[in-house]
């Protein structure tokens, strides 16, 4: 695509075009979902999404889309996606999931797959609470215990 094409908004994403640019952006998802946000990052991150986007408009049976428009497709999707997840992990604190809601965004899990560090709070709660083992317990304070008095003598540098 050069850049003196017009490119005109298409009014929705069809599914088709909304797994399309998924898998690209799983392809391209170590680039586009790094958490850094220095100069070089960003630089990087916009040439990801101008190859995306080329890549996107090669496909047969897709609307013309510039890479802010993904872009903009893609972070509605999370946003989506996310939103729906944490409903759901409150429906099921309270034990009663909605089927008609897990079927609502298109391929829900692989997305979430791809953001799994954004995601890590909204993950589904232990189904029942452990249980307590006072000696186990101790052990645990009695091993950071030691590991503090340890620390202690190497940072004073006073061995008893």
């Amino acid at each position: 695509m050069q850049n003196n094409e017009i490119i005109k908004p298409a009014k929705y994403f069809s599914e088709l075009e909304k797994s399309i640019l998924l898998a690209l952006v799983e392809k391209y998802k170590y680039v586009l979902e790094c958490k850094k946000s220095d100069a070089r990052t960003i630089a990087l991150k916009q040439r990801t999404w101008q190859a995306l986007a080329h890549e996107y408009n090669s496909q047969p049976s897709v609307s013309l889309r510039d890479f802010k428009q993904l872009k903009k497709c893609w972070e509605n999707i999370k946003a989506r996606t996310k939103k729906i997840m944490a409903h759901e992990r409150r429906e099921k604190v309270k034990r009663s999931v909605s089927p008609l809601l897990s079927t609502h965004v298109l391929g829900k899990e692989k997305i979430a797959n791809m953001l799994p560090e954004q995601l890590y709070f909204l993950q589904s709660p232990p189904e029942e609470e452990p249980e307590y083992h006072p000696d186990a317990a101790a052990q645990v304070f009695f091993q950071e215990s030691r590991r503090s008095l340890e620390l202690l003598v190497i940072s004073s540098g006073t061995w008893w």
